[in-house]
């Protein structure tokens, strides 16, 4: 930028942060965002996506040592906020992907009919799926978005239901919800009750819980063999 014959200072990074966050919770980009989670058929609902962007924005822009060039007008931070806002429902997209794939490999493996040798072969898979999820907590699986010890309990709580529930489980995916969203909901008691508030701490805590689930898989799958 030019001003006077000199040259002109561009914007800082707290002025590129403030003018992407702000349009990322204006209504143009709460329709953005609402055409994204449609898109890309989210479970998230639109404000969820509007608050990882701009969580996501502030995080990026923190940790900046200089500006970004191409960022000067609003125009531009508008651009830079919806690329960032589109990777996000796509990454969220392709997790959802992930999700529904180890929920139907747990209730695919999980007992269905009373006394027949699927039943033993799959009480059998399951224990070594909770053995499995315990060596990899304890070998210091991390997940930022979520306490460990919530991410933990909402995990073994869904491989108690998927032994109980069996191949049902695989019929609906509400159940696994409802599961999680508990346990979060009784760790975190204590903690804002805002129902964005507790929608946040819900979704951040599933995607944990799905992330510790998938490693459990590919443990039992490399000892498999």
């Amino acid at each position: 930028m030019w001003g006077n014959g000199g040259p002109m200072t561009g914007w800082t990074i707290n002025q590129q942060s403030e003018a992407m966050v702000t349009w990322v919770r204006s209504e143009a980009g709460r329709d953005a965002a609402a055409r994204l989670v449609r898109k890309y058929g989210l479970a998230e609902e639109p404000l969820d996506l509007v608050s990882i962007a701009s969580e996501k924005i502030t995080a990026s822009l923190s940790r900046r040592t200089e500006r970004i060039p191409s960022v000067d007008t609003n125009e531009d931070a508008t651009r830079y906020a919806y690329r960032t806002m589109s990777n996000l429902a796509i990454d969220l997209g392709r997790r959802r992907r992930n999700e529904s794939s180890a929920i139907f490999s747990i209730a695919a493996i999980a007992p269905t009919t009373i006394g027949t040798e699927q039943t033993v072969v799959s009480q059998i898979f399951i224990e070594e799926l909770f053995s499995a999820l315990h060596r990899v907590s304890n070998k210091g699986f991390q997940c930022p978005a979520c306490n460990n010890k919530v991410t933990y309990a909402a995990a073994t709580e869904v491989l108690h239901l998927a032994l109980i529930e069996g191949s049902d489980a695989a019929a609906s995916g509400s159940w696994f919800d409802d599961v999680i969203y508990a346990v979060v909901d009784r760790y975190e008691s204590g903690m804002s009750r805002s129902m964005n508030a507790q929608r946040q701490r819900r979704s951040r805590c599933k995607r944990c819980v799905m992330q510790l689930l998938q490693a459990a898989l590919n443990h039992i799958g490399v000892s498999r063999g």
